[in-house]
């Protein structure tokens, strides 16, 4: 028999929801990938493969890495609510959560 509180899987969503806002409003410089300078370069060999390795995964990561990491808490704990609502309108011999 299952004795967890019922309210534990939206109060979990709620704070992962606003953590996941706060972050977002939050952005620290120190967490900023600065802007490339576009000059041309002379580099060969071993410097210039890891200039091109860097520059091709800042162009995958986004500009401030807390925005990433916020927009995923977000997306977490609004999935969590709209499963939690699925749940309670669900028969009450299937609910999950």
């Amino acid at each position: 028999m299952d004795h967890s509180p019922k309210s534990s899987p939206v109060l979990t969503g709620i704070a992962l929801l606003g953590a996941g806002i706060l972050i977002r409003q939050w952005q620290p410089g120190a967490l900023r990938l600065p802007e490339p300078v576009n000059h041309r370069r002379h580099d060969r060999g071993l410097r210039r493969a890891a200039r091109k390795s860097r520059d091709g995964l800042a162009m995958i990561l986004p500009s401030n890495l807390t925005g990433s990491i916020g927009r995923s808490l977000m997306i977490m704990g609004a999935g969590l609510l709209t499963l939690r609502l699925l749940d309670l309108l669900a028969d009450q011999d299937e609910q999950l959560y």
